[in-house]
């Protein structure tokens, strides 16, 4: 009888040492038998399949987690996960295509729920007939899912571009790690690129008008941050600081200049993107000072 090799999840890291793809897709496959629906593991069979060579194989995988993420409305881990597929084959278009499809359909959903929420509050209540007393009104329909305010706002953002623009856009971006402690932008210092979070948190910190270091804020996946350096050209307002492993989307400067230079009408995307983050920002900052005793 011949023994067929174990291969064991908890090895995987030593397999990918030794470049060993096929008993790291092996030990994949075997945990997928056990948890078909573990996204992150799905990610990493997608990442050494392009690792082994396999693109065809790892951007099947990576477009059904695109869709997945979409749909739940995770979308900048879509957004990343597209990146990935054309980093991989820049043919992939469709790919861009069909997620900015899927984020024009969730935003148009969006709208429509709202739409519906605000009509069900001005329709009156008509009190049946004989009776001389207001009924009460009936209790409001419960909210639509609908994702966290961050990831809205990538929603939003990206939904608003049109889709050449989009397919360019994502085959530009960069997704770069870092680890905790590590000071992604500094205060002060010249901005040529803006973020979105895709995993992990980070620390926004400014100084006070008396040189005081003072928390902002706390940043998690689909936040933006660095936009305003970038399409303003003032200095960092603030040190961005890793808490802990965090992966983000960097999108240059130059590659939203040349994307306008092609697709005028991104110019009033990015100034409504500002003028948005910018009230948010003073809304928040109003908050606060109504709060401080």
């Amino acid at each position: 009888m011949i023994l067929r090799p174990r291969y064991r999840i908890e090895e995987l890291d030593q397999y990918l040492a030794k470049r060993d793809y096929g008993a790291a897709l092996s030990a994949i496959a075997e945990e997928l038998k056990k948890h078909p629906e573990n996204f992150n593991l799905l990610l990493r069979q997608a990442e050494i399949l392009g690792m082994a060579g396999d693109r065809h194989h790892a951007i099947a995988v990576y477009r059904n987690l695109a869709r997945h993420f979409a749909k739940q409305g995770r979308y900048s881990m879509a957004i990343a996960v597209t990146n990935k597929i054309l980093r991989l084959d820049p043919t992939q278009t469709e790919a861009a295509a069909e997620l900015q499809a899927l984020l024009a359909a969730q935003r148009e959903e969006e709208e429509r729920a709202k739409s519906r929420l605000l009509q069900a509050a001005r329709t009156p209540v008509t009190p049946p007939r004989g009776t001389t007393t207001q009924p009460p009104p009936p209790e409001p329909p419960p909210p639509p899912a609908s994702p966290p305010p961050s990831e809205a706002d990538a929603l939003r953002f990206f939904s608003a571009f049109p889709r050449q623009a989009l397919t360019e856009l994502l085959g530009s971006t960069s997704v770069r790690s870092y680890g905790a402690g590590a000071a992604i932008v500094r205060e002060g210092e010249y901005g040529d690129s803006l973020f979105l979070i895709v995993e992990g948190n980070v620390l926004v910190e400014g100084t006070d008008p008396r040189g005081k270091k003072v928390t902002l804020a706390t940043l998690g996946p689909g936040d933006f941050f660095g936009e305003v350096a970038v399409l303003t050209g003032k200095p960092r307002t603030a040190t961005v600081t890793a808490q802990g492993p965090v992966t983000l989307i960097e999108i240059s400067k130059e590659v939203l200049a040349e994307i306008c230079e092609r697709h005028p009408q991104v110019s009033a995307v990015l100034e409504r993107f500002y003028q948005d983050r910018a009230n948010a920002t003073v809304s928040v900052m109003l908050s606060r000072l109504r709060q401080t005793p």
